[in-house]
């Protein structure tokens, strides 16, 4: 009855919009034809990061994670970024669409990977947001996304393990170097975490965020860390 409720609030204060076209929807979220494009990625991808590889064969590491090994042992990018779901994260985060993160997090739990629910973490833990950060765009998309997965896995979320120790410029634009840099030291632990953990981001590019999150967790006692986004950008 709340949900209904809260749907009906947002159809008389947001006109529902499709958040991939712009087309008038029956509900919030996508339109009929852009549903249809939504799917989870396909083809060859590395074994560890999840990345794209160029060519069809056994599985295998990419050329990134063989030179620099990530601290994750696997991740998980659901979505093409390049795609509805990359426009409804940032319907959410940019043009303060209250609809645009429930859409991603309902398509989320629908295609986790089979991978993870056979094998699920003991405790899902969101990538941090700076406060100023979430107070600027009244909004945590990575709090959102891993409430989503952790309900669908039914293990606990670990909201408060971690947090962000300072607000770092976006990553947009910086090189795979200079990502890296640019999240360095910017995270740290509250209390211990789980000892098996998968970390949720609703984008990942080259992985930088993530890998750095992921090291600080284990260096803080966790003994497998996965991670998950929600949409992945083609690298190349």
């Amino acid at each position: 009855m709340l949900r209904l409720l809260v749907e009906g609030a947002l159809d008389l204060l947001w006109p529902c919009t499709c958040l991939c076209c712009g087309e008038p929807t029956p509900r919030p979220g996508f339109c009929p034809p852009c549903t249809s494009l939504i799917s989870p990625r396909d083809g060859p991808r590395c074994t560890r990061c999840d990345a794209a590889l160029p060519t069809a064969g056994p599985a295998h590491e990419c050329g990134r994670c063989l030179a620099r090994k990530p601290r994750f042992s696997r991740g998980f990018g659901i979505f093409d970024y390049a795609g509805p779901i990359g426009d409804a994260i940032r319907a959410g985060k940019y043009q303060r669409r209250p609809d645009g993160l429930p859409a991603v997090a309902r398509a989320l739990r629908a295609a986790l990977p089979a991978e993870l629910r056979a094998d699920p973490p003991g405790a899902v833990l969101p990538v941090p947001l700076h406060l100023r950060r979430v107070l600027a765009r009244r909004v945590d998309p990575p709090l959102e996304l891993a409430a989503a997965v952790a309900a669908e896995l039914g293990v606990p979320l670990a909201a408060r393990v971690l947090v962000r120790t300072r607000d770092t410029p976006a990553q947009a634009g910086l090189s795979e170097v200079a990502r890296r840099e640019n999240v360095r030291g910017a995270f740290a632990v509250r209390r211990p975490p789980p000892a098996d953990v998968l970390l949720v981001d609703d984008v990942a590019t080259t992985g930088a965020t993530l890998d750095a999150v992921a090291r600080v967790v284990a260096r803080a006692g966790a003994e497998r860390v996965r991670v998950l986004s929600a949409a992945a950008v083609n690298r190349t």
